[in-house]
């Protein structure tokens, strides 16, 4: 028996790249997400969308795994085999747009400590962004999805300012949560936003994974690695966040 070939796979910057990422002059071949307005916003490349194609006519399972929250990836024009999703970090398990009843009771108890957590963090970073960082903008929302309080965002407008990284950092852990951040973008998570934990369980427990599987996982983000540690092979993009580590560590 040859088993089943198993997808998981982050999304943005891996199987696609919003305008805003792609480099000028990139050939676009397929629009891959919308945004909330319903006009365009991502795009695959050629070499993307082959990749795409190639997986998605054999795989038998396909689950996106991604910062995504539950309604942005609806606005994504792949189909994903299974009904199956890991979204907003890790935190939500989702078959068919609707948490996983066995994973709601596991973040149940958890809930209302990480609500606190999170607010608790944003008043921090406020003070901390007004008194320090006077001439930086940011954007920070609470974020929850469907109910579930999952991180804090912080986005710029550009990228985040030099010297704010420790301030994160000591923010984050102040409150308990951990840091996921990229040039623009950071998010305070609690324990339960983990993509790791979210597909071991959703291997083990829900898909009942079997040693004749065969697991592939696909990211970009330094992030995305733990949970393709759980894989049995990995693609990584060779312009990504994970490949620049590899070149350096290389050298």
């Amino acid at each position: 028996m040859a088993g089943r070939l198993i997808l998981l796979t982050d999304l943005d910057d891996t199987l696609f790249a919003s305008e805003r990422s792609l480099p000028s002059g990139t050939t676009r071949t397929h629009m891959a997400a919308v945004d909330g307005d319903g006009k365009p916003l991502s795009w695959q490349t050629p070499q993307q969308q082959r990749l795409w194609e190639v997986f998605s006519s054999q795989a038998d399972i396909i689950v996106p795994v991604t910062g995504r929250t539950s309604y942005a990836l609806e606005r994504v024009t792949l189909d994903f085999v299974s009904g199956y999703a890991v979204v907003s970090h890790g935190a939500l398990l989702l078959h068919k747009g609707q948490l996983l009843p066995a994973w709601q009771q596991h973040l149940a108890p958890q809930q209302a400590a990480a609500a606190t957590s999170i607010a608790g963090a944003r008043q921090a970073l406020s003070e901390i962004l007004a008194r320090q960082f006077p001439e930086v903008t940011l954007s920070l929302r609470e974020l929850s999805d469907l109910e579930v309080p999952v991180y804090l965002s912080i986005k710029a407008p550009e990228s985040l300012p030099p010297g704010l990284h420790q301030a994160l950092l000591d923010v984050a852990v102040a409150h308990d949560l951990t840091l996921h951040m990229n040039r623009r973008n950071a998010a305070m998570r609690p324990a339960y936003t983990c993509k790791a934990a979210t597909c071991d369980y959703l291997l083990e427990q829900v898909l009942n994974r079997q040693p004749e599987d065969t697991v592939i996982a696909l990211g970009d983000s330094l992030s995305d690695l733990k949970f393709m540690a759980g894989s049995d092979m990995s693609v990584i993009p060779t312009r990504s966040q994970i490949w620049n580590q590899l070149e350096e560590h290389a050298q």
